[in-house]
């Protein structure tokens, strides 16, 4: 009997409250949302076309992941990415990220995380291993970065080389072979395009 009062009860208030009228939204004449039209590009196009108010513009797209390294640059999704890091990159595969940086083999060794007894004795076949293929991937795609940025490699070497404020005034090529050094570099990198001053 309880029960029944109780829900007669509710039944009594739901039915009292008004419900509020809300206008209906008219969309404006002109919406920019809906002005904009994007095609999404077919097979592996580096570039996008934008229509809007009958007008059309192209925009090119950088591809890849990396910049040394051919199958990171040619990679077209990071599943891609994965794949090549399961393998294993070669020591000829980062020799040119190597020469870029000048780096020695203390430094290839910590970045690859492997002692320098083993950097000495790689030869151009020598798998570098899963943790030196990931950190190597990292750089490259921060080196893509960064030439991205300032438009060419000589630019992007000044400043690696130069101390920078945001990073203690460290270089940010000292910092670039360990995991977090690399994600302050890269963060660095991210202030820079987006007009702050590194």
């Amino acid at each position: 009997m309880s029960n029944e009062i109780f829900e007669s009860t509710n039944q009594r208030k739901m039915a009292s409250k008004k419900t509020k009228p809300y206008e209906e939204s008219h969309p404006r004449e002109e919406n920019i949302v809906s002005d904009f039209q994007y095609e999404a590009p077919y097979g592996n196009t580096t570039a996008f076309q934008v229509e809007r108010s009958g007008h059309s513009k192209s925009y090119d797209i950088p591809s890849g992941y990396g910049f040394f390294v051919p199958a990171f640059a040619k990679a077209n999704s990071m599943a891609e990415v994965g794949e090549i890091l399961d393998q294993n990159l070669l020591s000829e595969d980062i020799s040119p990220i190597v020469d870029f940086l000048d780096l020695k083999i203390q430094e290839i060794a910590k970045a690859a995380s492997v002692s320098p007894s083993t950097v000495s004795r790689w030869d151009n076949k020598s798998p570098i291993g899963t943790p030196g293929s990931y950190q190597f991937f990292k750089i490259d795609e921060v080196i893509k970065k960064g030439v991205d940025l300032f438009g060419n490699t000589t630019l992007l070497k000044q400043w690696l080389d130069s101390p920078n404020m945001a990073l203690g005034n460290m270089a940010p090529i000292k910092l670039i072979t360990s995991m977090i050094g690399l994600e302050w570099v890269d963060e660095a990198l991210d202030a820079l395009h987006f007009g702050n001053v590194m």
